[in-house]
């Protein structure tokens, strides 16, 4: 993977509800800034040696971010953990392969694939669904590194209350969402390792589940990070009122925000 360049792509920075939530009086929900209407989180990665992409989970916003951001073909998809607001989108792969016709080959962790299979039943077996089927290839995340077309990548366990997530590096760029804290043998493992990093903060208050931005900023601080991310925002980050607490080399994602990284 020397000198791999990738184009990363923000799908949808938004927590699990999306941004505006629905029935929500709040300004945020009601503001007019493109900043602040977020779809269920999610980034594309595009191999720009070959040409190939991958998605980092299939949010249930998963047409509407793939038509705006005009991608027309997938060939690969990793899923962090199953929870809804990751995964529910699964159906509208089916399309890629109407014109492709070429399964796309997804990746979860063995943990989830049970679930994921009973949930997708349809996908995988017969079950009386008349109808076409998402055409995938559910390949099992058995060993911490491996390689999707010509990206090597590690992940790591990250716990995400009773569950537990996977986070993924690519070279210098990684993503993680949906995780509460790094174990101290996952920050060893990844210090100084990634330079460009994309990682949740719901908010700036403390929540049992998941990280809040103060503590996604240092744990950028604590890796070494060149330049950090935020995603997977709530209703209770404006945009443009928020953005100016960050530190210098941080920023708040948004739909569509794009990166060319040398990784």
């Amino acid at each position: 993977m020397k000198d791999a360049e990738i184009k990363v792509t923000v799908l949808g920075s938004g927590t699990s509800t999306g941004v505006p939530v629905i029935a929500c009086p709040c300004e945020v929900c009601h503001s007019l800034s493109p900043y602040n209407k977020r779809t269920r989180a999610s980034i594309l990665v595009s191999d720009l040696r070959n040409g190939q992409n991958l998605v980092i989970d299939t949010a249930p916003d998963f047409r509407t971010q793939i038509l705006r951001q005009n991608v027309q073909h997938l060939e690969y998809a990793l899923y962090t953990h199953i929870h809804a607001d990751h995964c529910h989108g699964l159906d509208d792969l089916r399309a890629f392969y109407f014109f492709n016709q070429k399964p796309v080959q997804c990746w979860i962790h063995p943990r989830h694939v049970e679930e994921f299979r009973t949930r997708f039943a349809y996908v995988f077996k017969e079950t009386g669904y008349i109808g076409t089927k998402p055409q995938i290839i559910l390949n099992e995340m058995t060993h911490p590194q491996f390689q999707i077309g010509n990206l090597d990548v590690e992940t790591v366990d990250l716990p995400h209350g009773n569950v537990v997530t996977s986070a993924f590096r690519i070279g210098s760029f990684a993503y993680a969402t949906d995780f509460k804290f790094f174990p101290d043998a996952i920050i060893k493992q990844w210090k100084n390792k990634v330079k460009f990093f994309i990682a949740s903060g719901v908010g700036f208050k403390e929540h049992p589940t998941h990280s809040s931005v103060p503590e996604t900023i240092r744990l950028f601080e604590t890796l070494g990070v060149s330049k950090g991310i935020i995603t997977h925002l709530s209703h209770s980050v404006d945009y443009e009122r928020d953005q100016p607490k960050l530190p210098t080399q941080v920023e708040f994602a948004y739909d569509g925000m794009e990166f060319t990284l040398k990784i």
